[in-house]
């Protein structure tokens, strides 16, 4: 439960940073790792907002979320947690862990307490976009979306994340 508590208090952010030094604390960090930041009209061919492409550590940011600071913190963020996911199979490879199988393994935790505590951070106003997004992924993949929609929110966490393992 300690790792699990640890996790849950990087979980507030300090207030006083505003949105947009956030952002860009974070695109510095993910820089300063080796990830390419793409700003794209659009990301991929369902006009997504954002991609993590972790074979060649690059990152698509669509130029529209510029107009909408909340909302590129909360992509932003959750890409990043896709770069952490990465980061537990070796940045340079061309595949990537989850975030459950690092709690599991290191922190002694069972699936069902790691499932509790991303299902305590997700938003429920998104679990029904989440379940439709994630229908046809494959059970690997669907815990990486999970993961990354549960802790989008979550950026001092993601920091500490990205500190940790990367």
């Amino acid at each position: 439960m300690l790792a699990l508590a640890l996790l849950a208090s990087w979980a507030s952010p300090a207030r006083a940073i505003s949105l947009s030094a956030r952002t860009d604390r974070l695109i510095d960090r993910l820089q300063q790792l080796g990830v390419v930041i793409d700003r794209l009209e659009r990301c991929g061919p369902g006009a997504e907002r954002a991609a993590y492409n972790m074979g060649v550590n690059r990152l698509c940011l669509s130029q529209g979320l510029r107009d909408e600071p909340g909302l590129q913190l909360d992509v932003l963020t959750h890409e990043a947690i896709h770069v952490v996911q990465d980061c537990l199979d070796g940045l340079e490879t061309p595949s990537s862990s989850t975030i459950s199988l690092m709690l599991q393994a290191q922190g002694g935790f069972s699936p069902s307490q790691v499932d509790r505590f991303l299902a305590h951070h997700l938003d429920h106003s998104t679990a029904g976009h989440v379940l439709r997004v994630t229908q046809a992924l494959g059970p690997l993949q669907r815990q990486r979306e999970v993961e990354a929609y549960a802790l989008q929110s979550q950026i001092g966490m993601v920091e500490s994340l990205l500190a940790r393992h990367c």
